[in-house]
């Protein structure tokens, strides 16, 4: 009977050995499953950033962090100090753009570079750098809270971290290569370090006669992890300067954690330490970076090895401070009331010394903390803030119940160390790390990739405490469970993981033949659609730019030497810029890809430097304005490239300029009224037209975009004049009404046409809620020729409804032509153009007025002849629009007996005469061609002052659908309205109204919207 027993104990001890062993290790192959899963979520979309043999990035910054990466593949381990290809003309240094995540790339690219080409070698690299960095995130995460929920809180944390759709998700995608993701694995690695040190002094309690002794084997943890602790925070900031930011979250954590151990009868002493090494440590490690010596957070500067140090300062004031007040009956009044007295008066003294540097400390903190942001700010849209109304649906639209779950769990660990006699530091610091980085999100929505490992950690705490009440922990097997327990474990399962599941359509149909609804994860939805943006409706229009313009350093220079686009440049605050050299006009949220793609030099960038410049220059009202703003400093610049986003009212990016501007143009300047409309009282208005003032006609954005330069009048191609009218009244929406709003006319007619420009007027001048045109090409007023600039290429990539998506135009002198006509009368000159691509043509119009003598001049921006004598060998434009002929020249008379006499010339311009390499204007002499008599007039081009182009494609645009307020067919982007970060789609655009011959009833506009 022997035999069956011992087989019976060795399969028992086997199967508690193999429990015991699954218990101890069942992590590892959870969180290699989680590793995986997020990995492969986030590089799957790889391909749909390779473009004809091409590489492309998501959003602005990445391509900037291109440039930074193969500079430094070049010249490795440096990255660029200063950079005069972008910002013209003066060049900038780029400070957090050229760091240790770009060398850290760099490096990999390097080793990359043995096995393929270099250059293929650091896109590659670049391209997967944030998956790998959103996946190496885990790591420390997991550590971080498994310190908190053990080995199962640690995967809760990883898994939160692996099924979030937020911030962390898109900013950690292949494709998205900016610092961003790499920030939160460096902070990440930082708080850890943090929590370690804190740790270690809690527990072995260094004390400074243990230094002054040099008793450093006693102090070899707490000093040693305090050293690492203070690289860790380093290297976040060699990441990323602005992350001193972090001195703010540490600076309060030690700050509260040194009087709370005081009251609690210990000494502070033994965290103050490990305190004072870590951020000397940092400070060194810091000032070794330092690039700029003046205080500023956006390059390495003295700032933050400055702020590390009185940091170290303060921590060793608070301990010196508690031995002093030691064994005092009032030591806690003393204590804690001369700490907080001395930030007070400390506070005060900076604000009246320093004022300055005060108002940047507090402007520092508010763009952080503030809850709030400028103008200027918010057309960034990563840096818009939260309101907080919708902050609820923003948190858990992110990470689900976990973030409700964490703010319980936070609030809990609160309570504990509160009441806990001997206070765990790390989970105060954990809590302070948490609840800031909520009003960093809440202040600036790109801080939610930050926010992501706290919610995780807490989670993972919260789920430890209820795994410990239902006493989960015990359970040796599945058959130990109990009904209760059970349940709790659903609990869990459905409060962390149910919310990030996606289902698509009813998952139990009611009826026949519907097909259930598809389960998946948002995680994974989300990442389906990752591509590179709008940059590909630009690729064209920058590889134009590049192969089709001179070089920098020799436009209208032939033989002078082509700026180097990497070499070590030396650093100034002027770049000397060589004869030659130019800048490209811009909004800024397109200057990186004007530097990489286009190989110009733009004159704004996403780093906003410029942003005023370019605003000026888009919004400005008049030629000669504009034109100062295209040459200052003795930098000239030749191109501008504007794009449809810019110059329609649908767009989101098309008041950001309003706010940069110093011209005095307010968004309400933009548009006369938003005509609204209503379905139900059920549903809110909604748009049905916006109403365009003649100042956006008038701004150089739209004279370019819209009218290529060309004259344009309120007169439609039929002759007849539009009027767009509405009427005032209240909306009632449910139980509520709504202001008096403009509204479509109760009998549903928003346009009118009258057959003269007379008649129009006078109707207008008799209702005062109606307006001339204001409709897409249709100025309310007429609008003068551009004298100055050319359309020299246009986007194969359109916009739904709009047109091409961008274009690009050159700032020539213009060929002067001189000529003769009847006296006193209005001559206008035409040319035809093309623009490559079936029916892309439009009509260039000028006009000028003749003297007494019939004299006239005029400047004219396109050439007719000679395009292939001046190209970019030559040092100018291979110009893709050209002329289908050459000009005519048109001029009427009118006598009493209303007998309308024609004349006519033609002529060619050069393309030396346009580019000012041929001196002396071009003759024509107009010469009388037909007389119409009274009976048989019907047309006249100068009958009330205008000349409306021919060719309607000129002044016009043919849109699909009635406006409601959104963008029209755009694709995803990160440009920052700016900025450096808005994701603008849509598919909304106007009626054709400029081509109208009756008017358009609401119904037309209902159907079109629907």
């Amino acid at each position: 009977m022997s035999q069956p027993t011992e087989r019976e104990d060795r399969l028992a001890f086997d199967t508690d050995a193999l429990l015991d062993r699954a218990r101890e290790w069942y992590h590892v192959p959870l969180l290699a499953l989680l590793f995986v899963f997020m990995l492969w979520n986030r590089v799957r979309t790889w391909e749909n950033y390779t473009r004809g043999g091409d590489i492309l990035f998501s959003g602005n910054d990445a391509w900037y962090h291109f440039r930074q990466t193969s500079f430094t593949v070049s010249n490795w381990p440096f990255t660029m100090n200063f950079d005069p290809w972008t910002f013209f003309p003066y060049g900038t240094a780029p400070g957090q753009f050229g760091t240790l995540f770009d060398q850290l790339i760099a490096t990999v690219a390097l080793v990359l570079g043995l096995v393929m080409p270099q250059e293929q070698a650091t896109a590659f690299a670049l391209l997967f750098a944030p998956a790998v960095f959103g996946t190496l995130v885990a790591v420390p995460a997991y550590f971080l809270a498994k310190r908190f929920g053990g080995r199962a809180g640690g995967v809760v944390a990883v898994t939160v971290l692996a099924l979030t759709p937020g911030a962390f998700l898109f900013r950690g995608l292949v494709g998205w290569s900016d610092h961003h993701i790499a920030e939160v694995f460096f902070q990440v690695l930082a708080m850890l370090g943090v929590m370690v040190a804190v740790t270690a002094a809690e527990r072995e309690k260094p004390v400074f006669e243990q230094l002054s002794s040099r008793e450093f084997s006693t102090l070899r943890r707490p000093l040693g992890f305090a050293a690492l602790a203070g690289v860790a925070i380093a290297l976040y900031i060699w990441v990323w300067p602005p992350g001193i930011f972090v001195v703010s979250v540490l600076g309060l954590f030690f700050l509260a954690h040194l009087i709370v151990t005081f009251l609690k009868g210990h000494s502070p002493e033994h965290v103050a330490i490990v305190g004072v090494v870590m951020f000397l440590v940092a400070g060194v490690f810091s000032a070794v970076r330092i690039t700029k010596f003046e205080f500023t957070a956006t390059d390495f500067s003295l700032l933050q090895p400055t702020l590390f140090v009185l940091l170290a300062g303060g921590l060793a004031v608070m301990a010196a401070l508690a031995r002093r007040v030691e064994g005092r009956d009032d030591a806690t009044t003393v204590y804690v009331g001369g700490i907080l007295g001395a930030i007070a008066l400390g506070t005060l003294l900076f604000a009246v010394v320093l004022p300055d540097t005060f108002s940047f400390f507090v402007d520092q903190s508010l763009r952080i903390y503030g809850l709030d942001a400028n103008a200027k700010v918010r057309t960034v849209n990563e840096a818009q803030p939260i309101p907080l109304g919708r902050a609820s649906s923003y948190f858990f639209g992110s990470y689900g119940l976990a973030f409700f779950a964490a703010v319980v769990g936070g609030l809990v660990l609160l309570g504990r160390y509160l009441l806990d006699d001997d206070p765990r530091g790390e989970a105060l610091l954990l809590v302070l790390w948490g609840a800031m980085m909520v009003l960093a999100t809440l202040t600036q929505n790109r801080f939610g990739y930050y926010l992501a490992v706290p919610v995780g950690a807490l989670t993972a705490y919260v789920v430890a405490q209820v795994v410990a009440l239902a006493d989960l922990d015990t359970v040796g097997s599945l058959s130990d469970l109990d009904a209760s327990q059970v349940m709790t474990i659903a609990v869990i399962v459905l409060i962390v993981f149910a919310p990030f599941v996606a289902v698509t359509g009813p998952l139990f149909p009611q009826s026949g033949g519907v097909e259930p609804g598809a389960i998946s994860l948002q995680s994974v939805e989300r990442a389906e659609n990752n591509g590179p943006g709008e940059v590909t409706a630009w690729q064209g229009s920058l590889q134009w730019l590049s192969e089709n313009t001179p070089k920098e350093g020799q436009y209208a220079n032939p033989d002078g030497e082509a700026m180097p686009y990497y070499e070590n440049f030396g650093q100034t605050d002027d770049y000397d810029y060589p004869e030659g050299a130019y800048g490209v006009m811009a909004w800024w949220d397109y200057g990186h890809f004007i530097t990489v793609e286009g190989q110009r030099i733009p004159d704004a960038n996403p780093f906003q430097q410029g942003a005023t410049r370019a605003a000026n220059f888009l919004l400005g009202q008049n030629e000669s304005q504009a034109n100062e703003y295209m040459t200052v400093d003795n930098g000239s610049s030749r191109y501008v490239m504007v794009d449809w986003k810019l110059a329609d009212p649908r767009s989101g990016k098309y008041t950001a300029p309003a706010s940069f501007d110093t011209i005095g143009v307010s968004s309400a300047d933009l548009l006369s009224a938003r005509i609204y409309t209503q379905r139900s009282t059920t549903e809110a208005p909604r748009t049905a037209q916006l109403v365009r003032s003649q100042d956006h006609y008038e701004s150089m954005r739209v004279r370019l975009y819209r009218f290529h330069g060309s004259a344009a009048g309120p007169t439609l191609p039929n002759g007849k004049v539009l009027v767009v009218d509405w009427e005032t009244r209240q909306f009632t929406v449910g139980s509520q009404t709504t202001q008096p709003l403009a509204a479509v006319p109760s009998d549903g007619q928003v346009y009118k046409t009258f057959d003269s420009l007379a008649a129009a007027e006078e109707y207008v001048q008799n209702d005062s809620t109606s307006q001339i045109g204001g409709l897409p090409g249709i100025p309310a007023e007429q609008v003068e020729a551009l004298e100055h600039y050319r359309l020299v290429h246009a986007s194969d990539a359109t916009a739904g409804g709009v047109g091409q998506w961008v274009k690009t135009f050159e700032r020539v002198d213009g060929a002067t032509v001189e000529g003769t006509g009847p006296a006193n009368t209005t001559v206008t000159a035409r040319v035809q153009l093309r623009i490559p691509g079936p029916g892309q043509n439009f009509t260039y119009v000028q006009q000028a007025q003749t003297d007494a003598q019939g004299q006239f001049t005029m400047t004219l921006p396109y050439s007719t002849t000679g395009y292939d004598e001046w190209g970019t060998e030559e040092g100018y434009t291979n110009v893709s629009v050209r002329a289908a002929g050459p000009y005519e020249f048109r001029a009427a008379t009118q006598s009493e007996n209303l007998t309308t006499t024609v004349y006519n010339a033609t002529a060619d311009v050069n393309e030396a005469n346009v580019v000012g390499e041929r001196e002396g204007p071009i003759e024509v002499t107009l010469e009388q061609s037909e007389v119409i008599e009274p009976d048989g007039a019907n047309a006249s081009n100068g009958t009330n002052g205008t000349d409306a182009p021919a060719d309607p494609g000129n002044t016009t645009e043919s849109p699909d659908a009635a406006e409601n307020g959104s963008d029209a067919g755009g694709n995803a982007s990160n440009g920052s309205t700016g900025g450096n970060g808005s994701n603008e789609s849509g598919n909304a655009s106007e009626a054709n109204a400029s081509a109208l011959v009756g008017p358009v009833t609401q119904s037309t506009l209902r159907a079109g919207a629907a």
